[in-house]
């Protein structure tokens, strides 16, 4: 009877294997059922598992099914199972489970151990050597660094990673996916002036020397994307490749050329351009039952198509944002018209979709705010600050479901903006903002406030495994007062730089605004000067001290800021010669940089000091910025012969503004030459537009609905002024003098050539002036219209002068008319009067008088 047992058990595992074998061989992403049926039938091998029978199944048997159903329940979402019954064999498995369940510290150590012990019991080795797991792990553990704040270990851990060694054992979506990772880390915690070298140059990181990033610029940073052979583009397949390598290179942009910002715009052209074609291209996820699809052609739904445009308008959304912030980089009205369009449409989308675009709509506030500082009330600006909170990268907040909408009744806009999920270098741009905007309302408690929490929060990386951190943002509205202060070391946010020199280089920038909140507030308990000359000292200080040349950038940098801060307040009026002395005790560093020579040089020249600044511009090495600075010196030959030998040297290559300050210069010296040139740079740059492409392009538009977020878009712009309406009656331009007297002079020849066809004009006779011309038409003598009555009423009404005032008087003088009639009257007189007796009636009837 045992040997039957020993039997039937034998064939339980065994069967158990095959069933389990079978399941293997299908597909289990995405499947939950076939997931679970796997871990039944582990489960039930392994609970079979007795070490006193001989019929238990081998252990070589049992790590494999314990290792298959610890992945299993990796699937299934099990992270705590696997921490509880995974062994010593298995440090893949449960590093990956504590770094879904946020203990961040505890995967970090248990992958330190791993390493030190040189555990590689459960490794499998390819063909070169280099072992999977353990590389599968150095990428667990270069992101559990990254979410605990340590960038710069992270960044090591990936620069091994694609070292040759281990690089060359991956395949290319594996590779650039480890980049991709790569540059997110470096963009997280990156600080102005950290790439700034000591003879003045941008230090080139080992990123941007990799063979697959260098190949991705000159292909779609450099003018667009290769075409194929019927010269259609082709699209990026990693577009989050692209898209973070154009995001590193926009957030360095203190350390890159004008150029270097444009390759990224373009680059994050190409990137919206390949998600929408791939995602809205891209097949659905689940199949459709035949009778599913056409209940819903009949319904005329089409759900798949929906949600395609849904997720491919949700990834295009921060590379949306980035392409505004590279348009604010370049400057000019017209792109900081684009980006503020960009980032109203973005905000209005963000803040109905909730907490799934959280980030995304932080950041759009963020800069929104940037481009509305001086044309909004220094409040409304404030307001669109990001609220900062104990979350960082470490952790996935759930913001306030109502943070982010409007308040109705107020005027719209974006309000209480929570800043969750952000990066140490987005907590701290938030803070410095929204102390610095404290500041210009003269609102010291708030100013001092936002600055303390910015100092606590440069000592946080992590807040540790059993963290208690708190959900709600500083300064988020309530019952009662505000909270605008961390009550506890769980409440700060966790935004450190990745070393102690940028730490520095913070708490000074921090003291600098400290400083200029003093003298708005003209405090009498603090000194501006002495907290400013403090924060430059204890940078200078940090300077010294610093055991690692490669963290003096930021410090360098930092300290130019306020060196040339305080001699802007010592120098109000900016005289020429105070400049300069400030520019001169710069350290050596930033002294050293392009834009700091061609400055200087400049100031030079207006002091006519040719000398010294044909020197700057010559050690600088830029003959353009010489050339230029020759011919505004009009020193035209010496112009051409610069211009000339950029071209000799750079040919086809050379920028289009050289040949342009050829023509120029040559204009001067050789004009014919010029003219040639000048034909050829218009041949260069002609352009041949495609009318069958432009008719099939279609053509951007605003939605005209009521509730539509693009009439909050146009009002908003119509506000800035940004608006190309119909200019107003007064701004009109006022016709030309000239040609108001050239259309008078025509009528004039056409109504004299009207009279002469009639008769009543003979060009040759000179007709005889009319000497009454002088005398109004009414009163002349050839008037006859209305004579009879002409004098009716024409006494003068009171004083008078002329003949009118004579005449009158002449009426009232008797003594002159009883001279004229000799004595007599000439009017009737009432004495001596006598009945006279009838006459002849003549009229109709008598009167009495």
């Amino acid at each position: 009877m045992a040997g039957s047992n020993d039997e039937a058990a034998t064939s339980t595992w065994q069967e158990s294997i095959a069933e389990l074998q079978s399941l293997l061989d299908t597909s289990l992403e995405d499947n939950r059922d076939a997931n679970l049926q796997i871990s039944s039938i582990c489960s039930t091998i392994l609970d079979s598992d007795d070490t006193s029978s001989s019929s238990s199944p081998p252990e070589a048997v049992l790590k494999a099914v314990r290792t298959i159903y610890l992945r299993v329940l990796l699937n299934l979402g099990e992270y705590s199972k696997v921490v509880e019954f995974a062994t010593n064999n298995n440090t893949l498995e449960v590093a990956y489970a504590l770094y879904r369940l946020r203990k961040y510290d505890a995967c970090r150590k248990l992958i330190v151990s791993s390493t030190s012990n040189d555990d590689t019991n459960n490794n499998t080795t390819d063909e070169e050597g280099n072992s999977s797991t353990d590389r599968v792990l150095m990428h667990i553990h270069a992101q559990t660094l990254y979410r605990m704040g340590e960038t710069n270990e992270a960044d090591e851990i990936y620069s091994k990673i694609l070292s040759s060694k281990e690089g060359d054992a991956m395949d290319a979506d594996e590779r650039e996916d480890t980049l991709s990772n790569a540059l997110a880390n470096r963009i997280a915690n990156y600080t102005p002036g950290s790439m700034l070298q000591e003879d003045g140059t941008a230090m080139v990181s080992w990123l941007e020397e990799d063979e697959s990033v260098r190949q991705l610029i000159e292909s779609y940073g450099e003018g667009g994307g290769e075409g194929d052979e019927e010269g259609e583009e082709q699209m990026l397949q990693n577009y989050d490749l692209a898209y973070n390598l154009a995001t590193y290179m926009l957030v360095s942009s203190d350390a890159r050329s004008q150029s270097q910002v444009v390759q990224a715009k373009r680059l994050l052209d190409q990137a919206e351009k390949s998600a929408l074609t791939i995602l809205e291209s891209s097949s659905p996820e689940e199949d459709v039952d035949d009778d599913d699809m056409t209940d819903a052609a009949d319904d005329g739904i089409n759900n798949d198509d929906e949600e395609k445009q849904l997720l491919a308008e949700r990834e295009a959304g921060p590379i949306r944002a980035n392409l505004a912030l590279a348009k604010i980089l370049l400057g000019g009205e017209d792109n900081e018209m684009d980006a503020l369009r960009t980032y109203l449409t973005l905000l209005t989308k963000a803040a109905k979709s909730g907490t799934e675009q959280g980030n995304l709509l932080a950041t759009s506030s963020n800069n929104l705010a940037l481009l509305r500082d001086g044309k909004e009330s220094v409040f409304d600006v404030l307001k669109r600050i990001p609220i900062t909170s104990s979350l960082s990268v470490s952790e996935d907040g759930v913001s306030d479901s109502n943070a982010g909408k409007k308040k109705k009744g107020k005027g719209g806009g974006v309000s209480n903006v929570p800043l969750v999920g952000a990066t140490p270098q987005q907590v701290r741009t938030a803070l410095f903002n929204r102390a610095l905007l404290f500041a210009k309302m003269g609102n010291a408690t708030g100013c001092m406030e936002a600055l303390d929490v910015l100092r606590a929060s440069l000592l946080v990386s992590y807040h540790g495994d059993d963290s208690k951190a708190g959900r709600s943002g500083f300064a988020t509205s309530g019952k009662g007062k505000k909270k605008k202060t961390p009550t506890s070391a769980d409440d700060v946010p966790t935004a450190r730089p990745s070393s102690d020199s940028e730490i520095a280089a913070w708490k000074s920038q921090a003291d600098w605004l400290e400083s200029e909140l003093v003298r708005i507030s003209e405090s009498k308990e603090k000194n501006a000067d002495d907290i400013l000359q403090s924060a430059i000292d204890s940078l200078g200080k940090a300077t010294n001290t610093s055991s690692n040349d490669e963290e003096l950038g930021s410090l360098l940098y930092t300290k130019s800021q306020l060196l040339l801060h305080k001699a802007a307040l010592d120098n109000p009026e900016l005289n020429v010669a105070g400049v300069i002395s400030a520019l001169e005790s710069l350290p050596s560093a930033v002294q050293s940089c392009p834009g700091t020579k061609v400055t200087l040089a400049s100031l030079y020249g207006s002091l006519n000091n040719d000398e010294k600044a044909e020197q700057l511009l010559s050690d600088l090495g830029n003959d353009i910025a010489l050339a230029e600075f020759r011919l505004d010196r009009e020193q035209y030959q010496q112009a051409v012969e610069l211009l000339e030998g950029i071209l000799e040297e750079q040919g086809s290559d050379a920028p289009m503004e050289v040949r342009a300050m050829l023509v120029k210069a040559l204009s001067y010296t050789d004009p014919e030459q010029a003219e040639e040139v000048a034909q050829s740079l218009l041949e260069a740059t002609s352009v041949e537009l495609d009318g069958e492409k432009l008719e099939t392009m279609e053509i951007p538009r605003f939605a005209k609905k009521a509730g539509d977020s693009s009439s909050k878009v146009r009002k908003t712009i119509a506000a800035t002024g940004g608006g190309k309406g119909r200019a107003r009656a007064g701004d009109r331009k006022k016709k030309n003098r000239d040609a108001i007297l050239r259309k008078r002079a025509k009528q004039r020849e056409a109504y004299l050539s009207k009279l002469e066809a009639e008769g009543r004009y003979d060009p040759k006779q000179n007709p005889k002036p009319d000497p009454e011309r002088w005398i109004p038409k009414s009163q002349r003598s050839y008037n006859r219209r209305g004579r009879r009555s002409r004098n009716k009423g024409t006494g003068a009404q009171g004083g008078g002068a002329g003949a009118g005032m004579e005449k009158d008087a002449a009426k009232l003088d008797v003594v002159a008319r009883l001279a004229a009639n000799d004595g007599q009257s000439s009017g009737p007189s009432t004495a001596n009067m006598k009945v006279s007796s009838s006459g002849p009636r003549k009229g109709k009837g008598g009167r009495r008088r």
